[in-house]
């Protein structure tokens, strides 16, 4: 068995975080335009965030990558998320002591603990941990050589009147071998030649 690569849709989203916690690879950020692999796929909770997590694309046909929302804070219901896309979808919730600092190191050490011997903000953290592992091992994706292949798409700004701006393709003029040939005024304004 492998080990999963986690990967971010977003900045600041917790990947480095969650890699750390679990003891995976951080795959770092899926940049627009290009395709990567990543057994998770970690992205923001917020509404923009989740609309690109929407617009991923996702091989056609094998397994897919489990999704995990980051940042859910106590109470607040989990967004929904279109369904088929991902193996799962597991809610990581908010841990306010990590904001803002480097929290790997604490992070790590979340799964070595009981969950009674933990805070309280870091029981819900721990649980959810659990959640992912058990979806990537009931995928089966691990068994694999690779992880799943995602790509995330360029996104345009799109404003001019709500109309696709237009290419400006320049035009060349033919590229020509020897002298140039005169062109039919200059042919006519000619005398003619007699020949004998």
């Amino acid at each position: 068995m492998r080990k999963p690569v986690i990967t971010g849709i977003t900045r600041a989203g917790g990947t480095s975080t969650l890699a750390a916690a679990l003891h995976t690879i951080d795959g770092g950020l899926l940049a627009p335009g290009t395709p990567g692999e990543a057994d998770v796929l970690v992205c923001r909770s917020d509404e923009q965030s989740l609309r690109q997590a929407a617009t991923l694309a996702c091989a056609p046909a094998g397994h897919r990558p489990v999704l995990v929302l980051a940042g859910i804070a106590q109470g607040i219901p989990t967004p929904t998320v279109p369904a088929g896309r991902f193996a799962a979808v597991v809610a990581l919730p908010h841990v306010r002591r990590w904001f803002g600092g480097d929290a790997r190191a604490e992070a790590a050490a979340v799964l070595a603990y009981p969950p009674e011997r933990l805070p309280p903000d870091v029981r819900g953290y721990a649980a959810a941990l659990h959640r992912i592992v058990s979806a990537l091992v009931g995928s089966g994706q691990l068994h694999r050589a690779v992880p799943p292949l995602v790509s995330r798409p360029v996104t345009t700004a799109l404003w001019r009147g709500l109309r696709p701006a237009e290419l400006a393709v320049p035009r060349l003029a033919p590229v020509r071998n020897g002298p140039a040939e005169p062109d039919d005024e200059a042919l006519e304004s000619e005398p003619a030649r007699v020949v004998a």
